[in-house]
């Protein structure tokens, strides 16, 4: 059962880390906030104090010094990560005229650590009737969590936890390349780089066999197999490897490639496996046949040169050398041929 002490726990905890983040940016003087974020603090500060604000860079991109604003009960915010005097005395001298009279009361929401002392002994924090005690922080809010009840922290708490991840990433220091810790390139797989061959080792192979054997055809068959494997997924790759591997020929001498669909499933029965049949018939490299007379469906593979057989050579060499056709149709290196 959860309590009321976990649950103001769980607030402090998640606080601080945005607040950590937080103070990362101000360390490098990154005080832009995405308005994901000022969101995400103006529904806090409903939660918390009771309030109705709405974020007034929805209607005005960039409102004049002012974030969030409640015109029923005459409150209003700017929120930031900088915490200096000169952004506290920047933020009331851009509040507009209209909106002086619209909010009695303004604050500056620091997300960070607001300092420990500030000087507003003049204009404009006089006027505005602005001291110390309207900068607030995550401290600020973590005191008024105290006084809620178990139902209005729960549902903060459960907004502050679906909301978590977006606002750490939002807060994050991006690289020299704009990047950022959880950027999805860091969970993307990389494109292969292939190596390719002018098949020299397969006319040498032939010749010493004599067998005919045409090297720029094979060159040229090669690098179009390359091409159409490059752009897609490593597991899909493995899967047209695995079909090259448990192939059989509709005629010993010359045709095509295949594998009947139901031997496909059984031996890889993946749920996944139509999406990689998908891709790969996209791709060129396999097309599906039933002939509807009951014979048994089946996927023809398409490799390139099939008109001067290169897909039974490709093989026959690969063989006869002990290559692994993971190297070349999976790594997508052909150094080796």
């Amino acid at each position: 059962m959860l309590t009321r002490g976990h649950l103001i726990g769980q607030l402090v905890d998640d606080f601080a880390s945005v607040a950590a983040q937080a103070r990362q940016r101000g360390k490098l003087h990154l005080f832009d906030i995405h308005t994901y974020v000022e969101d995400f603090i103006c529904e806090v500060l409903n939660s918390i104090y009771g309030l109705a604000l709405v974020n007034l860079n929805k209607d005005s991109l960039n409102h004049p010094g002012l974030d969030l604003g409640d015109k029923a009960k005459r409150i209003a915010y700017q929120i930031t990560a900088d915490k200096s005097s000169n952004k506290m005395r920047e933020t009331l001298k851009n509040v507009s005229v209209a909106d002086k009279a619209a909010y009695e009361t303004i604050r500056v929401f620091v997300i960070g650590e607001k300092q420990s002392s500030y000087t507003l002994d003049d204009e404009p924090f006089t006027g505005f009737g602005f001291t110390k005690a309207n900068i607030v922080d995550f401290d600020d809010l973590c005191a008024a969590l105290m006084p809620l009840g178990l139902p209005a922290l729960m549902s903060l708490a459960r907004y502050v936890r679906d909301e978590m991840r977006r606002v750490i990433v939002e807060l994050e220091i991006p690289d020299e390349n704009g990047l950022t810790q959880s950027s999805i390139d860091a969970y993307v797989e990389a494109l292969p780089k292939p190596t390719l061959s002018d098949a020299a080792k397969m006319d040498a192979y032939y010749a010493q066999v004599g067998m005919d054997f045409d090297q720029q055809d094979a060159a040229d068959s090669i690098k179009a197999l390359s091409e159409m494997l490059t752009p897609l997924p490593r597991q899909t790759r493995e899967v047209f490897r695995l079909m090259v591997q448990r192939r059989r020929s509709e005629n010993a001498s010359t045709d095509r490639f295949f594998i009947h669909d139901a031997t496909l499933r059984r031996i890889y029965p993946r749920e996944d496996l139509p999406e990689d049949l998908q891709l790969l018939d996209d791709a060129g490299l396999v097309d599906y046949t039933d002939w509807g007379d009951g014979r048994a469906p089946f996927w023809r593979l398409m490799i390139p040169g099939w008109g001067t057989n290169f897909h039974m050579v490709f093989v026959e060499y690969a063989e006869a050398k002990g290559i692994n056709l993971n190297k070349p149709l999976v790594a997508l290196d052909f150094s080796d041929f």
